[in-house]
């Protein structure tokens, strides 16, 4: 694994162009807003990326590109009551978002479900503060929309989180209370691969998908938009 990032100090060494590894230690958020019947759930996630002491030499480009390791480690994870108000949603995540360390997050939502005057109310109220919005799609293509939407299809989102749980880079701290509860919902979390190959996720009927959808917004977040994919039946067999 290497990083392509042209920002990073750029010297020769022996005629090639060296690119060094900058370490990174920072907080992404994410919210997926439920309904009447669907909670609400929020997730931070500290994010590492760690210098290693190797290089990935390209010869024929000439480069040399300094190894890394990634850890992204969910740290907390809350479900709102059900049925909350959403204003009083909007002040809870703002009072979470107001204290050290998640007052330098970066903080995405998902509105798919609710539409976007209700992603409006957390951009009012979060003044001063980036929201980056979600919509999950279907299909396949990661699109911007200016300079704080996306639109990711599910397929992306859930890809990650699977791909990040199978390589062991994405870890869930030993002490977070809905760990039980999110174990639950990554097992009844589907993988479909219909006659044609497309893949497609979703939580079993009658089950719950906010805490998964939380955690995806904020990995999103976290890897720029990244997606990765991984050969796996369901995140089910990755948990065990």
């Amino acid at each position: 694994m290497y990083l392509d990032d042209p920002a990073l100090p750029i010297r020769d060494r022996t005629g090639y162009q060296v690119y060094d590894c900058k370490p990174i230690d920072e907080w992404h958020c994410g919210i997926d807003i439920g309904q009447a019947n669907d909670s609400s759930a929020f997730a931070a996630i500290n994010y590492k990326r760690i210098p290693g002491g190797n290089w990935d030499v390209n010869d024929k480009a000439r480069t040399m590109r300094q190894t890394f390791t990634e850890r992204f480690e969910l740290r907390f994870l809350q479900r709102l009551p059900l049925r909350m108000p959403y204003p009083e949603q909007v002040g809870r995540v703002a009072q979470w978002l107001g204290r050290p360390p998640l007052d330098k997050a970066k903080f995405g939502l998902d509105y798919v479900s609710v539409g976007r005057p209700v992603a409006d109310l957390f951009t009012r109220a979060l003044r001063g503060r980036t929201v980056h919005r979600v919509l999950t799609t279907s299909g396949n293509e990661v699109t911007k929309h200016g300079a704080s939407e996306w639109h990711v299809p599910k397929i992306v989102l859930v890809s990650q989180l699977e791909s990040r749980l199978h390589t062991g880079e994405f870890r869930i701290a030993k002490d977070l209370a809905e760990s039980e509860a999110l174990k639950g919902e990554l097992q009844d979390f589907n993988r479909k691969v219909s006659e044609s190959g497309r893949v497609t996720y979703d939580a079993r009927s009658g089950s719950h998908d906010d805490m998964v959808f939380s955690i995806c917004v904020a990995l999103f977040l976290a890897t720029g938009g990244r997606s990765a994919t991984v050969t796996r039946s369901a995140l089910s067999d990755i948990l065990g």
